[in-house]
């Protein structure tokens, strides 16, 4: 037998090897659990991080007019789930609806006037801006239904948008293989090919069936006396008329939207107006007025004479009066322009570069009103699809395009002349 101080010590021994052994589980177990706490505590800052990471992107990339980033996917919000519904292509711009708090709820912004969504991945914030003149225009008495999965274009016909749905709206512009509608908040294009249907409806808007164009030469600024012809203008005319046209509200029109309602491709409103301007002497003054009240005007522009750099402005649209080809006396009649007798080739030349000078416009007006069968076919020949002239006859639909009237208006024209002429 053993004896006892053995039995003792191998009890000792195996008491403190359990004891040995349980703290160390003990402590083993208290550093797991501290090292699960620690990488639960990480992973949740983490996933903090990461969501305070990706609110900062959803803010930064929200504002009231986007830009895709790339060809991306349009999404549908169904009952809390976003369901792909079509495509838009990079690039394009986007109004957004306004939030007023951005959430990690955000993650899909929902386009202006729209049913449709895109992720805050795909877009940035822009300043370009979304044309709307077309807001002003009257809508054809049609409805149209889309098909499944139409294109949509822009006004230069490149793809921009793929809807999966039908669409059903009414038509603003209609040409011949297209109709412009208004989708995601801007006018678009769709291929007649893809309607499904169309039905006549009934309007109770009354749209222009003739418009006034109007025309001015030289604006002297106030104590410059040294104009006394009737073509010259002053100040106080120019604001007078101008602020009538703003304070009613007149839709002031350009040269393309003049072609426009000459074909029938849109109808405008009954209170609609041409602002033109001849020659470029001077016309620098106008823009102040066009600016202060934010009306449109066109300036017929011998491109010979100023640099175009002269007359910048949103307001101020810039066609051709001829390169160099306003003067008196070269021609035997009228007034002598040249554009009526000069050999062809010199003619061309002239008015090709002054398309090239003044980014390639498709407007012109005949110096001094002086045209002909000769000119008119040169002037189709130089790439300009319509051509102004004088007379005292407003715009009707189908008129000849080469032949457009204008209204001269002379230094002793009050605003009653523009009142009769807008609201007559």
């Amino acid at each position: 037998m053993r004896s006892k101080p053995l039995r003792v010590l191998i009890i000792v021994t195996i008491f403190t090897s359990v004891i040995s052994i349980g703290c160390g589980i003990f402590i083993y177990n208290d550093m797991k659990v501290r090292a699960d706490m620690s990488n639960s505590v990480i992973k949740t800052r983490e996933s903090l991080v990461k969501e305070e990471d990706k609110l900062v992107r959803i803010k930064d990339n929200y504002s009231s007019v986007v830009k895709t980033t790339k060809d991306t996917k349009l999404y549908i919000n169904d009952n809390g789930k976003y369901l792909e519904s079509g495509s838009i292509n990079e690039g394009n711009v986007l109004e957004l609806e306004t939030i007023d708090n951005i959430s990690l709820d955000n993650q899909y912004f929902k386009l202006l006037d729209s049913e449709y969504y895109v992720s805050y991945k795909d877009v940035i914030p822009t300043t370009d801006t979304v044309n709307k003149r077309y807001l002003n225009y009257v809508e054809f008495p049609l409805e149209i239904t889309t098909k499944d999965n139409t294109i949509f274009y822009d006004d230069s016909f490149n793809q921009i948008f793929t809807l999966d749905s039908p669409v059903t709206t009414k038509v603003i512009v209609n040409l011949d293989d297209y109709y412009g509608i208004s989708l995601l908040s801007r006018l678009v294009y769709v291929n007649k090919e893809d309607i499904n249907n169309t039905v006549e409806v009934n309007t109770d808007i009354e749209s222009a069936e003739s418009i006034p164009a109007i025309l001015y030469h030289f604006i002297y600024l106030d104590g410059d006396n040294t104009c006394n012809l009737t073509i010259c203008h002053s100040e106080e005319q120019i604001d007078s008329h101008f602020k009538f046209l703003a304070d009613n509200d007149v839709f002031t029109i350009n040269t393309s939207e003049v072609l426009s309602f000459i074909k029938g491709e849109i109808n405008l409103p009954k209170k609609s107006i041409l602002i033109t301007i001849d020659d470029g002497s001077r016309a620098e003054n106008f823009i102040p007025f066009l600016e202060k009240y934010q009306l449109n005007a066109t300036l017929f522009l011998v491109s010979s004479w100023y640099p175009v750099s002269k007359f910048s402005s949103p307001y101020l649209e810039i066609a051709s009066h001829t390169h160099d080809m306003h003067t008196t006396g070269v021609c035997p009649t009228g007034q002598g322009g040249g554009i009526n007798c000069l050999p062809e080739s010199e003619i061309l030349n002239d008015l090709k570069l002054s398309r090239e000078t003044l980014n390639n416009t498709k407007a012109f007006c005949f110096p001094f009103y002086e045209y002909s069968d000769y000119s008119i076919n040169l002037v189709k020949e130089a790439g300009f699809e319509m051509a102004f002239i004088g007379g005292s006859t407003k715009i009707k639909k189908g008129i000849d395009p080469y032949k457009i009237p204008r209204y001269p208006i002379l230094s002793s024209f009050g605003v009653e002349y523009i009142s009769n002429l807008v609201l007559g």
